[in-house]
């Protein structure tokens, strides 16, 4: 006669809490791991952000910068109307219509007046566009927290860009770096060395201007985790300082004006 066993196939209540305490222990870690490389992925997205970014409206101003002068009849007296550090506008005859009164012919790049109210080239919010005004305000680049602007000149009219301190020996080595100044006062002349060493000793006319230098200072759009401290940038002839958790980005070009002379 065949007996019958009590087998017992189940899992006790004890073998259960223990599988649901690892099962959680597990679950944590795997979200952990997800949690921090989500936040280091948007971490590393807002950097990418900011320099793409800056690097497109530098690339953007630069283009229209470069053509700044541009008169092929040589009758419109197109040119730099405003060179001043925080604020450049010019003209150019792209028409060839012999004047610069046609929609977009007449361009100015900066902070608008309610972005940066005391003109000081940094925007009073923290950040703000970067907008183009001509036929119509437009914003070419968003989280800029400092812009600059400063201008090379042949005053002489050697053909050559003027040296601080002596021209090129030989044609090979420089003996002194370009002179790189702005219009202080919006007079129409520069008269301000950017190097922080004063005014001109004598100031020239925005005609002589031959190449132009951007600064653009951008930002993160939001402050990230780990970046708080102190930082410093130098944008133009001034120093940013700035204590944020905010990641940022400078980035400094050097335009030629084509159609300026040189």
């Amino acid at each position: 006669m065949r007996t019958l066993r009590n087998a017992n196939n189940g899992f006790t209540l004890v073998e259960l809490l223990i599988a649901m305490v690892i099962g959680i222990m597990v679950l944590a870690g795997i979200y952990a791991a997800f949690n921090s490389q989500q936040k280091s992925h948007v971490k590393e997205q807002q950097v990418v952000d900011a320099q793409q970014n800056v690097r497109g409206a530098a690339h953007f101003m630069a283009g229209e910068i470069r053509l700044a002068g541009m008169d092929e009849k040589g009758t419109a007296g197109a040119g730099f109307l405003i060179a001043g550090p925080h604020a450049i506008q010019f003209t150019m005859d792209r028409n060839d219509d012999e004047d610069v009164a046609d929609t977009d012919e007449n361009i100015a790049y900066g902070f608008s007046a309610a972005a940066d109210a005391d003109f000081d080239g940094r925007a009073d919010a923290g950040a703000a566009p970067i907008a183009r005004f001509a036929s119509s305000d437009d914003e070419i680049a968003e989280d800029i927290h400092a812009v600059a602007f400063a201008y090379a000149f042949d005053d002489d009219g050697d053909g050559e860009l003027d040296f601080a301190d002596a021209p090129p020996l030989n044609g090979l080595l420089d003996a002194g770096e370009e002179t790189w100044a702005y219009d202080l006062d919006g007079d129409g002349l520069l008269d301000t060395n950017n190097d922080g060493s004063g005014p001109l000793a004598v100031p020239v006319s925005l005609a002589k201007i031959r190449a132009v230098r951007i600064w653009l200072l951008a930002r993160t759009r939001s402050p990230l985790r780990g970046y708080a401290g102190p930082k410093s940038y130098s944008v133009g002839d001034k120093t940013v300082h700035v204590s944020d958790s905010y990641q940022y980005r400078l980035l400094t070009t050097t335009v030629k004006c084509r159609n300026m002379g040189l």
